[in-house]
């Protein structure tokens, strides 16, 4: 059996902070028209910002962009 997996999910360390993109779900089903992709920075745990964008590039960007100084 052919599976086409897909990549849900990234993680990332900077510093001391954790970058976390997760492809977010309307329903169960996998596919979807619009991707809306949710970005995390957390500190030890504790969400210190996060926001959500249509595509992975964007939220990768987007969680750089806002990593506290």
């Amino acid at each position: 059996m052919d599976l086409d997996w897909q990549t849900q999910k990234l993680c990332a360390d900077k510093d001391e902070y954790e970058l976390v993109i997760e492809k977010q779900k309307r329903d169960w089903n996998c596919e979807q028209r619009v991707e809306s992709w949710k970005w995390i920075i957390s500190y030890h745990g504790s969400v210190v910002s996060s926001g959500a964008v249509n595509s992975v590039d964007d939220a990768k960007q987007m969680a750089l962009q806002n990593l506290p100084r």
